[in-house]
């Protein structure tokens, strides 16, 4: 029996054109998932950092760091990199050339968020 999510899918290859063969495909192809697994929220990928801030943008919510590599799930070789910044995180409270530590994320759109950040304690 093909699931509803295969049955759309094809119906949604037909309307753009694709059709025949990939349509077919698409139905017989087409993963099964529970209602449970559909609706569950992919887990969350984290890496904790540290490094010295360069540069805070207030307006956009943007910080560059300087930092060395990331550890955890979420593994990056060290970098300069300017990052987004979680609405929760006090901006206010940074500034250039302050030693932090941080937590990061990657959103929904795979782009990186720092989700927290604390003053690194010489």
């Amino acid at each position: 029996m093909k699931t509803r999510f295969a049955r759309v899918a094809a119906c949604a290859a037909i309307s753009i054109g694709i059709g025949g063969a990939a349509a077919s495909a698409a139905v017989q192809g087409a993963p099964r998932y529970t209602v449970a697994q559909a609706t569950e929220k992919p887990e969350t990928t984290t890496g904790q950092g540290e490094g010295v801030v360069r540069a805070v943008d207030a307006d956009e919510r943007r910080i560059m760091i300087t930092h060395g590599p990331v550890s955890g799930p979420l593994e990056m070789s060290p970098m300069t990199m300017a990052f987004r910044v979680a609405p929760n995180v006090d901006l206010s409270s940074l500034s250039k050339g302050m030693k932090i530590k941080f937590t990061i994320s990657r959103d929904a759109k795979g782009l990186y968020v720092i989700e927290d950040v604390r003053p690194e304690k010489p």
